[in-house]
């Protein structure tokens, strides 16, 4: 009886090993085929054997194609694709990482206003420079850096009481933070000198890739490897977490300070991404529910599929952007919204939350 017990376990262990492999797969071939159409259309279509052929000249010979869409393949497209799918694939992970977190279903990955530290300090560099004062050597790269680690810091001085950090108070402190520092924002938009600045400054408020450039892509693959090594090595207290707290206690787990760490290295995570790219919405919060519909609860598994899904689905957003809209390059954090809105409806019939 206990063989038998022990054999249909197995079956059932190596039966959802099989599964995931394959879904992983099939993914997989899905995600090569948006990239390639990704890469093969826009304002100028190219056809899919010749974008083969430019990639495998440059990716295997280290040489151009004699071809006419050489330069819009490697150097504007590709550097795109590449870092929308790094960057779709980070923040779907801190998205998983925080709904388990907080238990909230429509939490995501800016719950600690990190991303509203950051465009803020960019705008106010940017308005700077358009009025002729001092920037103290700031770019509005360099400075949406530092303002999303300001504000973290600002956060967690904040939420500290009698020395201890309670995580409701820090997600409320992390609310408060980001609706001020949006409306600090928006009026300094409201005050640019003219209407080319306030586009100029848009990209950081609604992100976007249109300035995607190579040397962009090793830090963006670092931040990713980063964020999933980190987070898949706390799968065991994110799925105790994502129970509740008794459980998260009953196997050795400190609830508070498990989520304060993961908190931070989410923050971290956003912060390092915004810079780049900007504070795209809605991939954080719609990915990692299609990911739980498909691979299921448990984060070890949830992680990889998260991450291939979540830079897919970045992909083809901004590939819709580029390619409906053409020659317009609409912002990318408008096309998540838009499209992630009927998404999220949708996961919202299908999951019935709340009942």
């Amino acid at each position: 009886m206990s063989t038998a017990t022990t054999d249909t376990a197995r079956s059932a262990v190596l039966k959802l090993r099989v599964r995931f492999i394959v879904i992983i797969l099939i993914l997989s071939a899905m995600s090569v085929f948006i990239v390639l159409l990704a890469l093969s259309y826009g304002a100028v279509s190219i056809p899919i054997r010749q974008v083969w052929e430019i990639l495998w000249l440059h990716m295997w010979s280290h040489r151009s194609s004699s071809s006419s869409g050489d330069s819009i393949i490697w150097q504007i497209r590709a550097p795109r694709v590449a870092l929308g799918f790094l960057v779709g694939a980070a923040l779907s992970l801190v998205g998983v990482c925080v709904q388990a977190l907080v238990r909230n279903p429509i939490a995501d990955p800016y719950v600690l206003g990190v991303e509203s530290g950051g465009a803020t300090a960019a705008v106010i560099v940017m308005y700077l420079a358009r009025v002729g004062a001092s920037t103290a050597g700031f770019t509005p790269t360099a400075a949406a850096f530092v303002g999303c680690l300001a504000t973290l810091v600002a956060v967690f001085g904040l939420a500290r009481k009698n020395g201890r950090i309670i995580t409701t108070r820090l997600l409320l402190v992390g609310v408060a933070l980001s609706f001020a520092l949006s409306g600090i924002t928006q009026f300094i938009l409201y005050m640019s000198p003219n209407p080319a600045a306030v586009q100029s400054m848009s990209f950081w408020t609604l992100g976007g890739l249109g300035g995607a450039v190579w040397s962009e892509i090793p830090l963006a693959t670092l931040i990713l490897i980063a964020t999933f090594v980190a987070l898949r090595f706390h799968s065991r207290a994110l799925n105790a977490l994502a129970m509740g707290d008794a459980s998260a206690t009953a196997v050795g787990i400190h609830p508070d300070r498990t989520r304060v760490r993961l908190l931070i290295i989410s923050s971290l995570s956003v912060a390092a991404v915004i810079p780049i790219a900007g504070p795209i919405g809605f991939v954080g919060l719609v990915v990692p529910h299609a990911g739980r519909m498909i691979f299921g609860t448990e984060h070890s598994k949830l992680m990889p599929g998260v991450a291939l899904l979540g830079g897919t689905y970045l992909v083809l957003v901004d590939l819709v952007g580029r390619y409906i809209f053409a020659p317009l390059d609409i912002p990318l954090g408008v096309m998540t919204a838009i499209l992630g809105t009927p998404a999220f409806l949708w996961l919202l019939r299908k999951q019935k939350w709340g009942q």
